[in-house]
């Protein structure tokens, strides 16, 4: 068991090195953005729960486990409506769990400009107007396979594919992430993640190509019950570490390395319903999941960032099986 463990950290840790050459910072942003409702509610955490849909992006590893199977739809408006976030999952599979995630990214009526006199330089006699409108999309697709190498630790990779189209441009992605799943005993979990491992990269039209830094990120879990009602309690502590340098943009930075800090917290008072909590990277975040029979409802909130860039509103809608 120790000696799987330790195979396991170390073929994150080498992915992880091999990706650090001739890379571009905020490239891979578009694979960044996390789906599912209840993860964003928990602060933007999902690494050690098999039972989110959106598995797959979160950490492969987790389809090697006994969760539920079932079907996701999600819309999401970030930045005050700016930017519409959508996404569906599925999982499925008894035996041989897999998964699937494919997510649309949409900014509509993006003003392009340009100097009433190109010839000469921008003043208060040459000043840019907006010359046409466009939109930037970018779709996305996730697909998660895993294995048990034990009782207790788990594998799981998830090769992944993106069309780019930015005003008028057009590009391709491919790559992958690695995952691992610890169980150390009933209560706890570690998941680790290895994004972007493979040297993903974006390929655009014109020959430009983007190689996308590769991140670390890890999380620990705690799934216990509390009151004599024994009413069931998930705890999430995670940590996401890019290696661009992040600066001032991240929680914590050194040198190269830039990290966020995420934690969430959810309850089930009762099994009809589940209050949700988090903090994501100094944001707070907060949500509600209503559960019918086999159909489910949840709905997250994300206060405004620092930056002003405004609150995020996800809401989805599925169904277990």
């Amino acid at each position: 068991m120790k000696t799987g463990i330790t195979i396991v950290l170390l073929s994150l840790a080498l992915c992880l090195a091999s990706g650090l050459h001739a890379a571009d910072k905020y490239a891979g942003e578009i694979f960044y953005l996390s789906p599912g409702v209840a993860n964003q509610a928990m602060g933007n955490t999902g690494y050690t729960n098999e039972n989110a849909i959106s598995a797959t992006w979160w950490n492969p590893a987790l389809l090697a486990l006994k969760g539920s199977n079932g079907i996701e739809l999600m819309h999401a408006e970030q930045f005050e409506g700016l930017m519409q976030f959508n996404h569906f999952s599925a999982v499925w599979g008894k035996q041989n769990r897999m998964g699937v995630v494919i997510t649309h990214i949409g900014i509509d009526d993006i003003g392009l400009t340009r100097l009433a006199n190109e010839n000469d330089s921008i003043g208060n006699s040459n000043r840019p107007y907006v010359w046409k409108h466009t939109n930037n999309n970018d779709l996305m697709a996730f697909f998660g396979i895993s294995r048990s190498l034990s009782d207790q630790l788990h594998i799981g990779v998830t090769p992944k594919l993106a069309y780019r189209s930015l005003a008028e441009k057009t590009g391709y992605g491919f790559g992958a992430d690695l995952g691992m799943l610890w169980q150390m005993n009933n209560s706890w979990r570690l998941g680790l993640v290895a994004k972007d491992f493979f040297s993903t990269q974006v390929i655009w039209e014109n020959g430009t190509q983007e190689n996308i830094l590769p991140s670390l990120d890890a999380e620990l879990g705690l799934r216990t019950a509390v009151s004599k009602k024994r009413i069931p309690v998930l705890v999430s502590l995670a940590v996401e570490t890019q290696t661009d340098g992040r600066k001032e943009a991240a929680t914590f930075s050194t040198g190269f390395l830039s990290g966020d800090l995420h934690a969430g917290i959810a309850v089930l008072p009762i099994p009809q319903l589940k209050v949700m909590a988090g903090y994501d990277a100094d944001n707070v975040t907060a949500g509600l999941g209503i559960y019918i029979r086999k159909l489910f409802l949840e709905y997250a909130f994300k206060n405004g960032s620092q930056d002003d860039l405004g609150y995020s509103q996800r809401i989805s809608a599925g169904w277990r099986w």
